[in-house]
């Protein structure tokens, strides 16, 4: 089953009410000195995993701190701090976090527009991080 992708309905909602279809440890994570994490596959889920540049929302699924968000096919892995029951859960994103990654996503394509606009330079890449941010470029040399 194909996780539902309720950011793309509302980037501004912040809690949301899904079904955990499961709930697995990861053994990986012990293995790398990451202590105990469990992947939790929801029916549903507002936390944007990393992609095009952009890193992941955290959040929380009812007490479980949510570490990392991850697309896996038509799937969205959450992965958690502590096992999580199977049924239903109320989760929440960290708000701060998410509205900062809005607004420098919004910046990233303003510029960008310049860019392609007024110098021909087309945006290759983006990496919104916590303190950096970067857009490759592809064109010629900016320097006269």
């Amino acid at each position: 089953m194909a996780t539902r992708r309720l950011y793309y309905d509302d980037s501004f909602q912040d809690n949301f009410t899904a079904q955990v279809l499961s709930c697995v440890p990861l053994v990986d994570a012990e293995d790398c000195g990451l202590g105990p994490r469990w992947a939790v596959v929801l029916d549903q889920t507002l936390l944007y995993p990393t992609s095009g540049g952009q890193p992941n929302d955290l959040g929380k699924l009812g007490d479980a701190e949510v570490l990392d968000v991850r697309e896996q096919e038509d799937r969205i892995v959450h992965v958690v701090d502590r096992p999580v029951p199977e049924g239903r859960i109320d989760g929440c994103i960290h708000w701060p976090r998410r509205f900062d990654h809005m607004q420098q996503h919004t910046g990233q394509h303003l510029l960008s527009a310049v860019f392609q606009e007024r110098f021909g330079l087309i945006t290759v890449s983006f990496h919104l991080g916590e303190t950096v941010s970067t857009i490759d470029l592809k064109g010629h040399n900016l320097r006269r």
